[in-house]
């Protein structure tokens, strides 16, 4: 379990640096819908990542709720349209949802008994 509590770490991160980037990076002025779906998704992304790298119980598919979380981060600015608008958002959200998806991934991948098996043999 440890390999995906660092992913969840990671995870924590990256939800908290896409919470505050239109604050510490200065677009939450030029649009509200930027700000409010970083802030939000950031929200969701530490929220999930936290109740897995601290419990030994949480479910298997959270792993596959926080790439979705990546995923949307990456599409949300062409499907909100602030794509060509605001290029530091854009770049910050798509950033962060491939870090984010990838760890989350790669972490599932790793946490899998049938790698731990492979690993350990």
């Amino acid at each position: 379990m440890t390999e995906m509590r660092w992913g969840a770490w990671c995870n924590l991160v990256a939800g908290v640096l896409l919470l505050v980037a239109p604050f510490a990076l200065g677009y939450y002025t030029l649009s509200d819908v930027a700000m409010y779906e970083a802030v939000a998704v950031g929200v969701l992304i530490g929220i999930c990542a936290l109740w897995s790298a601290l419990s030994t119980t949480a479910p298997a598919y959270l792993d596959y709720v926080v790439a979705l979380f990546g995923g949307w981060s990456i599409a949300a600015p062409f499907v909100l349209g602030y794509h060509n608008t605001i290029e530091l958002a854009r770049n910050t959200d798509i950033g962060v949802g491939i870090v984010v998806a990838l760890i989350a991934l790669v972490g599932h991948f790793y946490a899998s008994p049938f790698v731990r098996h492979k690993v350990a043999a």
